[in-house]
């Protein structure tokens, strides 16, 4: 038996039928916090992220329109919870200085490992806008399409935001000696 698509879970929700959206929140609830995860960095404030996003999107699900991608309508409903958590958070330089102070542990860690971290730390002090573009494309793995219809910009905003995205990266990762 195959699974109903989005599109036919949605009306049944609105048709009253509640665990249709608990299949779309099983469907949905691992990509909605890694995305979340990849902005905040913060694994408790991803899955409040996650819960308030799909809270919306029940209290929305009349407003969601069915000629675009559900994962879209629900990915920018979590990206810009997220954003607004971020602004609602200290500032980012704060949490830069919070990060640059944390001590190696007595074991040395591999190249591995401390490329990662350059790198998280180097996506962090990306701009939101910015880090979330990187996020979208290199962790979600979405077309630039897709990340159009979540960001609600056009294609071409999309492509120029992550090359500059991209062009900071690398200017920080190789700053640091990451590169």
């Amino acid at each position: 038996m195959t699974e109903p698509d989005d599109a036919t879970l949605v009306r049944s929700c609105l048709e009253g039928d509640q665990s249709a959206f608990a299949q779309l929140v099983v469907r949905y609830q691992r990509p909605v916090y890694n995305a979340a995860l990849r902005v905040l960095h913060e694994p408790a404030d991803a899955m409040d992220i996650a819960q308030s996003t799909f809270l919306k999107a029940y209290e929305h699900l009349a407003t969601y329109d069915p000629s675009f991608k559900f994962y879209s309508w629900i990915y920018r409903i979590a990206i810009n919870e997220s954003l607004d958590t971020l602004n609602s958070r200290k500032s980012l330089s704060e949490i830069d200085h919070e990060r640059a102070d944390e001590a190696p542990g007595p074991d040395r860690q591999v190249e591995g490992q401390q490329a990662r971290r350059a790198l998280e730390d180097a996506l962090m002090r990306l701009t939101p806008e910015l880090r979330t573009v990187i996020v979208l494309r290199h962790f979600m793995h979405l077309s630039y399409e897709d990340m159009g219809d979540i960001l609600l910009l056009p294609v071409k905003t999309v492509k120029s935001r992550l090359y500059s995205a991209r062009q900071v990266l690398r200017d920080r990762l190789a700053a640091c000696g990451a590169v």
